[in-house]
């Protein structure tokens, strides 16, 4: 039924593709906000978003719908069913409505009927001929017990919908069903009273039950506990599970009580057509009653296993001539089978979403702090689209073209991973979020999805703790980095402001984080480094200049809470962005001559705002005499701008001081 299949037949009058809603099986109205009334199909719009209830813009309740501009959205689930996405699914016809585009939209994979369509994963697009759709309806299993029909109308699916999923407390009815079962077939261990099911009854079964139920889907003798529960509980001689390999369509015996020895006896054998009926029917098949015993040697039932309406296993208990009881009997052991089947099927869902549960707090642990992860994990409000105020971090590794130009690509992937996780470690060591990966820059944020008064200061501290890495990060990679491009460095800009946060990109494509000039400044500051250091090697003392490792802007200096080392530079007009903005070099270390650079550079740059500039370069030549501040970027770079502009007063332009750079 994929586009690949088969391809349209040409037609004059365009096919009318429905829609229909079924909870726990049934058939739901749908309320068409158009046509004002409620409907049992709804005819597909171009385009149709399926998604929760969003209560922050007023959506009504499920099954209504709602018109925007160039989009239908058909509310499926209130706002409390967490795990259905607000966007899951985008339905889209094509203009000649021969095709229909199902996109994923969603966070969670969404199972297709019929069985062999498979599922559509997170963001994935399948495309289905509108054609086949009067063969075959397809069904959308967007939560556990909503399934979404879609159609040509007239044309209903062939195959029943899945039954509700199944929970201890319809597994607590099922006990209920079948001990009353027993007192009427008066087969119960203990006293039947003419009221009901005996004590007795009820306290076989639930044992039977609590001991496959306590046992997790992931321990090796789960399948074992409820072979052996289906015997005891039916005074069955054995039973099996059977899973279901889709990938070479074969049942595979996974479990069998009692076990049976391999070497010396033959394996227990099973009926293929009884499985062929469960897998086709996805209903209980047993040996029929009218049979008698003189007829067969053995009597099985054999009991589907489901998941999301596919099959994935079956209960395969028999029972020897000689040991059956009459039809009455035949309709518990039946029943006694199947409320363990249920059993089952609870534990392995209950699994599947431990196991997705697990996996997506593995993919939040890999950007979130662990703490924030876990809040995230239990309340995505977190990632709602909002204004909050933030400190936003961009870092470069400095050398990075010429390093890896000579060491090649697979040694620079090593490289990479080995820098960036290490400051990936401090990011989430001072409690920030890990945004992206854009070649050798990293980005990161404090301030957002969770409420950090002290965002500056933890983005600064972490900018201080990857710049003592470097030491350490350069003697590990000695060996394998030619000597002359070492060391290698860092070049790092932080930025404070207000900024939207929440999901961005396209509704097949996104990432969370924040979007808006707070991000773009601190984008600008981090390349404003290269700036303060001039690109050549001093006349006569030969000295390398170097940039500041880490420049913040006004805004992030004025939002410490504690007294950090900086040094103001200036204010620099950078591409894109209007107004100047002032920014400060973050000191990793006060040690040293340090306080005495900051005085005097910071009193230069008053002078040389103030147009005295003869003034400005005696005072930076003063600091150029100091052996441990000769190779300071930032001093030479205002020296030279002082002496161009003594020289040439005509270049002493309105914007004075601000320092125009052309380049990112």
């Amino acid at each position: 039924m994929q586009f690949s299949s088969s391809s349209p037949p040409p037609s004059q009058t365009p096919t009318r593709v429905v829609l229909r809603v079924f909870l726990d099986g049934k058939q739901q109205k749908i309320f068409d906000d158009q046509a004002g009334r409620e409907v049992e199909e709804l005819n597909l719009p171009d385009r149709l978003i399926l998604g929760r209830q969003d209560v922050t813009k007023g959506d009504p309740m499920p099954f209504r719908t709602i018109t925007f501009t160039d989009h239908r959205k058909l509310i499926v689930t209130p706002y409390e069913r967490r795990e259905i996405s607000r966007r899951s699914l985008d339905l889209t016809l094509d203009p000649l409505g021969n095709y229909l585009r199902v996109g994923n939209i969603g966070t969670h994979e969404v199972e297709v009927a019929p069985s062999g369509e498979g599922r559509i994963a997170h963001q994935q697009v399948r495309t289905f001929v509108v054609e086949d759709l009067k063969q075959q309806p397809i069904r959308l299993m967007i939560a556990k017990n909503i399934a979404i029909e879609v159609g040509v109308k007239g044309v209903v699916a062939e195959h029943q919908f899945p039954e509700p999923t199944l929970s201890q407390t319809s597994i607590s009815q099922s006990v209920t069903d079948v001990a009353m079962m027993l007192r009427q077939s008066r087969m119960s261990d203990g006293y039947a009273t003419p009221t009901g099911p005996s004590s007795a009854d009820i306290e076989r079964i639930l044992g039977a039950v609590s001991a496959v139920l306590e046992k997790a889907a992931s321990s090796p003798d789960f399948f074992t506990t409820a072979a052996e529960n289906v015997c005891k509980l039916g005074n069955f001689d054995s039973c099996s599970y059977l899973g279901l390999d889709l990938t070479a369509n074969q049942w595979q015996c996974e479990a069998t009580w009692p076990a049976y020895d391999s070497v010396n006896n033959e394996g227990p054998h099973f009926d293929g057509k009884a499985l062929e009926y469960i897998w086709t029917n996805r209903k209980t098949w047993a040996t029929p009653a009218s049979f008698g015993e003189a007829s067969v040697s053995e009597r099985i039932v054999v009991t589907p296993v489901l998941s999301h309406n596919s099959v994935v296993g079956a209960l395969y208990a028999s029972k020897q001539k000689g040991m059956l009881g009459d039809d009455v009997l035949a309709d518990c052991e039946v029943k006694f089978v199947e409320v363990i089947r249920d059993c089952l099927t609870v534990g392995l869902e209950r699994l599947k979403q431990e196991q997705e549960a697990a996996k997506h707090q593995v993919c939040l642990a890999q950007f979130f702090p662990p703490g924030i992860a876990d809040r995230i994990l239990y309340d995505e409000t977190l990632l709602e689209t909002r204004e909050e105020n933030i400190s936003v971090l961009f870092c470069d590794i400095r050398g990075f073209s010429t390093i890896s130009s000579a060491i090649g690509s697979i040694r620079t992937l090593e490289w990479l991973r080995d820098v960036l996780g290490e400051l990936s470690e401090s990011v989430i060591r001072h409690s920030g979020v890990l945004l992206e990966y854009v070649g050798d820059e990293m980005v990161a944020m404090w301030g957002a999805p969770d409420s950090q008064p002290e965002h500056a200061d933890l983005a600064c501290l972490a900018a201080i703790d990857m710049i003592g890495k470097l030491e350490r990060l350069n003697q590990a990679w000695s060996d394998r980095i030619p000597d002359h491009l070492l060391p290698f460095g860092l070049t790092i800009g932080i930025n404070t402001g207000d900024c939207v946060v929440g999901k961005k990109g396209t509704e097949y494509k996104y990432m969370w984080g924040p979007l808006g000039p707070t991000v773009n400044i601190a984008s600008r500051v981090q390349g404003a480094t290269k700036h303060f250091c001039p690109k050549r090697v001093g006349e006569d003392t030969a000295t390398i200049y170097l940039p500041p490792n880490i420049l913040i802007t006004e805004a992030t200096r004025l939002a410490l809470g504690s007294n950090m080392p900086t040094r103001h530079l200036g204010s620099i007009q950078v591409v894109n962005i209007p107004d100047p903005i002032r920014v400060h070099q973050l000191a990793t270390s006060t040690a040293g001559q340090w306080n005495h650079l900051r005085e005097n550079y910071e009193h230069a740059l008053l002078q040389f705002e103030s147009r005295n500039f003869l003034e400005a370069l005696n005072t930076l030549d003063n600091i150029a005499k100091i052996d441990e501040l000769r190779s300071d970027g930032p001093t030479r770079c205002l020296r030279d701008r002082a002496l161009a502009l003594l020289q040439n007063p005509k270049l002493v332009g309105d914007d004075h001081p601000t320092w125009l750079l052309d380049q990112k």
